[in-house]
């Protein structure tokens, strides 16, 4: 008793769902990868905000405790200059004075010409 039995097995050709399939799965990597790479720089980027609006606090406090110290130092230096003056002043009349002038080298500079008194310089000539 034997029956013959015909089975019949679907085609082994390939089915055209395959290269889809592929497709749609390669994309999923790449939107995947995509999505965990945006959401790391959004994480650096607020990180960075952070830390920015930290240093700007800083910088504001920095610049308030630093303000006392820039208006001494004006002040100082306006006292040198004003005592600079009086020994220039004074080292054409007394020797003393034409001493520590050539000791310490002191010498007054002479204030920066204005620009009407300076000549014009020629436009540079176009390159060819």
């Amino acid at each position: 008793m034997s029956q013959d039995t015909e089975f019949s097995y679907p085609s082994s050709s390939p089915s055209i769902q395959l290269p889809f399939a592929i497709l749609t799965c390669a994309l999923a990597v790449v939107m995947i990868t995509q999505v965990i790479g945006v959401t790391r720089q959004k994480t650096s980027l607020q990180e960075g905000s952070i830390q920015l609006n930290e240093n700007s606090e800083k910088f504001a406090k920095a610049l308030i405790a630093r303000k006392p110290m820039v208006t001494q130092a004006g002040e100082l230096k306006a006292k040198l200059n004003a005592m600079i003056q009086d020994i220039i002043i004074l080292g054409k009349t007394d020797d003393d004075a034409k001493a520590i002038i050539q000791k310490y080298n002191i010498q007054q500079n002479l204030p920066p010409p204005s620009e009407s008194a300076a000549p014009a310089q020629p436009a540079p000539a176009p390159l060819p």
